[in-house]
């Protein structure tokens, strides 16, 4: 079972925070794996999972890729293909979308993330990250054709202000493979080259199937409000133990970097 098949990862989102004072927290979630093109043509064929309309959960475009009005319809694929012309690559035999869906008609996603590939060998990953102020940045990153089957590596800096708690002047260490039985998915973020925070998922793939998703929200009925909750809960727990708070700075000007 590989990166082609649509599905469930199940499993835990921990986040660990070094400095100025010590922080964790653990939380059971799960994410959907999904074929761009099968959303595109809304062809993903189960009835507990709708694609822009309202169902037990449903996935909305418009969460995702582009925001401005245009004359695709608001797909995914010609979306992300622009982005992979822009950094100088040639347009994926295959895109999957890591996210969360929408249950009841919400859903927040902290991060999103595209997984691109030719011939057997991711190309490019996209992650997209949003703060709960409504601002979103996407960072692509061209991999030239790495192996599909152990951990890639990739830094960027940190341009989107996301935590009020963590500042500007930061790098994300990102690594990442591609899905199959299991998913890892580890950022690490350090300032002046000192470690402060690391964020994981790590999940166990269930395919994507009614009863899946129906197992999945029997086991998790309020996990796209519990996202938004937490976020929340462990902020001001984090206040409590006298972390600086941080004005939000404006956006970048672009939405997306290379």
């Amino acid at each position: 079972m590989g990166l082609n098949e649509n599905a469930l990862y199940v499993g835990e989102v921990r986040h660990a925070r070094y400095r100025p004072r010590t922080h964790r927290f653990t939380y059971r979630v799960f994410s959907a794996f999904l074929n761009v093109d099968d959303i595109d043509h809304d062809r993903l064929n189960l009835k507990l999972l709708s694609v822009d309309k309202f169902n037990l959960f449903s996935f909305r475009r418009r969460d995702h890729g582009a925001k401005e009005a245009s004359t695709d319809g608001g797909k995914l694929r010609p979306f992300i293909e622009r982005l992979l012309a822009e950094a100088g690559l040639d347009a994926p035999e295959q895109i999957h979308i890591l996210c969360y869906l929408r249950m009841f008609g919400f859903a927040f996603n902290p991060l999103t993330v595209y997984y691109c590939r030719n011939a057997g060998r991711l190309t490019a990953m996209i992650y997209e990250v949003r703060n709960t102020f409504g601002d979103d940045h996407i960072y692509v990153v061209p991999l030239n054709g790495m192996n599909a089957d152990r951990p890639l590596l990739h830094n960027r800096d940190k341009l989107m202000h996301v935590s009020p708690f963590i500042g500007m002047q930061a790098t994300y260490h990102f690594s990442a493979a591609a899905p199959d039985d299991n998913l890892r998915l580890v950022i690490r973020e350090t300032q002046d080259n000192e470690p402060l925070l690391i964020a994981s998922f790590v999940g166990r793939r269930k395919v994507l199937t009614d009863a899946a998703l129906l197992k999945a929200f029997i086991k998790h009925p309020l996990m796209t409000i519990k996202v938004l909750v937490a976020i929340h809960f462990e902020a001001a727990k984090l206040f409590l133990k006298g972390v600086p708070f941080i004005k939000r700075p404006k956006p970048p000007q672009s939405r997306h970097s290379v």
